[in-house]
């Protein structure tokens, strides 16, 4: 094309009116009106200007929806930042949460567009605490239900705070500055995503982030103890000869149903057939049904002494019996601690990582009924030797004796799985929590410092494998 016609369409185009198309401006359709609304702010002067880059406070928050596994995982990575950190609990208002997550995004983005004024009150589709200036270094959101406050965070503070998100977002890569997946998310999730599969910005976990180490074992075991919560035959000063056995229960999810009445068959076994002294302890998402079907079994045993239930919820009739001094987390990892052996349901992906990073042998009940990438997570436990299928023999087949320092895991028959001999156990992600947690926020460091200076992060930090 000539000068001479560049020219014209150039005149053309500027002689045409700043509104919106004129099919758009015609229509009656709901959708047409929204993004006729969007052009119209947009052209007519009222676009909000870009949020500058707002000055932070060298702090950690951790948005959360409320879930306990979400907020440990944020905690754990948080402390290893080494900053002052604080929980965010907001999710989205009543009535929005059926909606996709990709209409979500679009009723913020419209509202970013229309509005960005610095307030102390949250957006009209959030609930929850306030996510006023000033903002933090670091802003961590776990799961899909934490989306919302990392965005409008990362947004307001004009992208000064850091994101991290750790779990398939479901969204973009390209909206976090980081985001934190598993072997498991990548492989069913990610690669689901075909030529979309190959974002930049992701780091693989070999392990959920938390906390434990054996110190904090250590104190937790000693913190249960002295509460006056357990029975005399779980102390230490108890003759008891028969080990004890953690049963860490989660509940259905669209990856993995629980079918409850085999659930109780084989605790029935452990506890009659193999003589075991069982701990039970439920999460947020464990079902009425289970519960109530748990208490039955206890009613039916010869020995109710032997079976000790915890339900962590604050209206439970259990946790009120409970010292207000400790903590839900210290029974819980106190319960980890006296355990000889863990039983994990398969619909938890973060409970069997705890569990696993204690060292101790650890089962899987319920794993033929996980699909998708729990399917998958198992399967990986499973052939690499982290993990065995929960399956208690019906008759004795040898006691069930705590694995000591100066007794290796061999390859002997296991009364708590399938019968016959099993390959040794392999204890690898024993404690490896907080050294990925570590690991994590070296890497975040220095990105961020890398950010700020306008320098390009080294190929070993970049590297989403290393």
């Amino acid at each position: 094309m000539s000068t001479n016609g560049i020219i014209r369409w150039a005149s053309v185009l500027n002689s045409t009116p700043r509104r919106h198309h004129w099919a758009i401006q015609s229509t009656k359709s709901t959708s047409f009106r929204f993004y006729a609304t969007h052009e119209r702010a947009s052209h007519g002067g009222r676009l909000a200007p870009r949020v500058e880059y707002q000055a932070t406070n060298g702090s950690t928050w951790i948005v959360s929806d409320g879930s306990v596994s979400a907020e440990k995982e944020g905690v754990a990575l948080a402390k290893a930042l080494s900053l002052p950190w604080d929980i965010k609990r907001v999710q989205w208002r009543k009535g929005l949460q059926w909606l996709p997550i990709p209409f979500k995004k679009l009723i913020m983005d419209y509202y970013h567009v229309a509005s960005r004024k610095q307030t102390t009150k949250l957006p009209w589709f959030l609930e929850g605490d306030s996510l006023s200036a000033p903002f933090p270094s670091y802003v961590i959101g776990s799961g899909a239900k934490a989306l919302p406050g990392l965005l409008h965070v990362s947004r307001m503070s004009g992208k000064a705070s850091y994101s991290a998100h750790i779990h398939f977002p479901a969204l973009p890569f390209i909206h976090f500055d980081q985001v934190f997946l598993q072997r498991h998310e990548i492989a069913v999730q990610l690669a689901a995503l075909g030529l979309m599969k190959d974002q930049k910005n992701y780091f693989r976990l070999n392990s959920t982030l938390n906390a434990i180490t054996t110190k904090s074992l250590r104190q937790a075991k000693r913190a249960l103890q002295d509460s006056g919560f357990l029975p005399s035959s779980f102390l230490a000063s108890s003759s008891e000869p028969s080990a004890i056995v953690t049963v860490l229960i989660g509940g259905p999810n669209e990856d993995c149903s629980h079918n409850t009445d085999r659930m109780v068959n084989r605790l029935n076994r452990l506890l009659e057939a193999q003589n075991a002294r069982v701990l039970i302890s439920y999460s947020q998402r464990t079902a009425s049904n289970t519960k109530a079907a748990l208490i039955d079994l206890k009613k039916s045993l010869r020995n109710p002494n032997r079976l000790l239930i915890y339900d962590p919820m604050p209206r439970s009739e259990v946790r009120a019996s409970v010292a207000p001094t400790i903590s839900n987390a210290d029974v819980y990892e106190g319960m980890l601690a006296l355990a000889d052996k863990i039983v994990v349901t398969a619909d938890s992906v973060a409970m069997t990582n705890e569990a696993l990073s204690t060292g101790k042998p650890v089962y899987i009940l319920g794993g033929e009924m996980a699909r998708g990438k729990l399917k998958v997570f198992h399967r990986y436990l499973a052939d690499n030797r982290y993990t065995r299928a929960f399956r208690p023999g019906r008759v004795m087949i040898t006691p069930i004796n705590g694995i000591s320092s100066s007794e290796p895991m061999n390859d002997r028959a296991d009364p708590l799985s399938y019968p016959g001999d099993h390959p040794p156990w392999n204890c690898s992600l024993a404690f490896q929590g907080p050294v990925e947690s570590k690991k994590i926020a070296d890497r975040l460091k220095i990105l961020r410092d890398c950010r700020i200076a306008g320098r390009r992060a080294p190929p070993e930090v970049a590297d989403a494998t290393s």
